[in-house]
């Protein structure tokens, strides 16, 4: 006997197995009801969060082969990485003002650091960190491009790159804000930057490096200096028009 011939709803292609060849939607689908909705979102929260521990241990602990391995197409299990770097932005700003605790603002208050209130892009960096990083990290991945241009990879691979670094980066901090909470230390804090800055530096040198770990540190942190400095210089230029514009007005 026969079996009944199954059509994909969603392009209408003939479907021999339970997905379609074609669109690769399943065709066990139906009727939009509470269960329903509540099966797609547990799945759909399930898959990210264990695709968000599995991509970030594997980043924590080896950047370069996790890296790697995403560009070369080894992908299951693997969140995306520009999802990657928005939900770790999204979880920092979320656990900052859960909190109420900024660590830049109580260090601001501190005698000898008044030099910080009349640094306003130093403030807002420091204030909105995981929103910087995702402005910076499209400069990051053109001045990467740039200088390890024989490496071969194209833009969008340095951008994937920078993602994923720049999440795993703002992880770090998230991981150690629970000393950064309960010392209300500035040394504290401080340190944990730190932390979090050597790991991006040894993310991007271990990734680039061929012979010489001097060389690749070195390009790292100019690729580093000309994102910042390129950012800063837009963000100036963007504010003077903006001022000369209002004063004519």
């Amino acid at each position: 006997m026969n079996k009944e011939i199954k059509y994909c709803l969603n392009c209408n292609n003939k479907v021999y197995g339970e997905f379609c060849s074609k669109c690769g939607q399943s065709i066990h689908t139906s009727r939009v009801n509470t269960q329903e909705v509540f099966r797609e979102l547990g799945y759909g929260l399930f898959h990210l969060n264990s695709g968000l521990f599995y991509t970030t241990k594997e980043l924590l602990l080896r950047p370069a082969v996790t890296i790697r391995n995403y560009l070369s197409g080894k992908r299951v299990g693997y969140i995306k990485p520009f999802i990657f770097l928005i939900v770790c932005g999204v979880i920092y700003s979320f656990v900052f003002h859960l909190f109420h605790f900024f660590p830049m603002d109580e260090m601001n208050k501190h005698e000898g650091n008044v030099i910080l209130e009349y640094v306003p892009i130093y403030k807002l960096y420091s204030n909105h960190y995981s929103s910087m990083l995702l402005v910076l990290t499209p400069f990051y991945a053109l001045f990467s491009y740039l200088l390890f241009y024989r490496r071969g990879y194209n833009y969008m691979e340095h951008l994937v790159m920078l993602s994923y670094l720049s999440g795993a980066r703002i992880f770090v901090l998230l991981l150690f804000y629970p000393f950064i909470y309960l010392s209300h230390s500035q040394f504290v804090y401080l340190v944990v930057n730190l932390l979090a800055e050597i790991y991006f530096i040894w993310g991007l040198s271990q990734f680039f490096k061929r012979s010489s770990w001097f060389a690749a540190i070195f390009k790292v942190l100019l690729l580093i200096v000309l994102a910042v400095v390129t950012l800063l210089v837009l963000v100036i230029a963007i504010f003077l028009v903006f001022k000369y514009y209002h004063f004519k007005l």
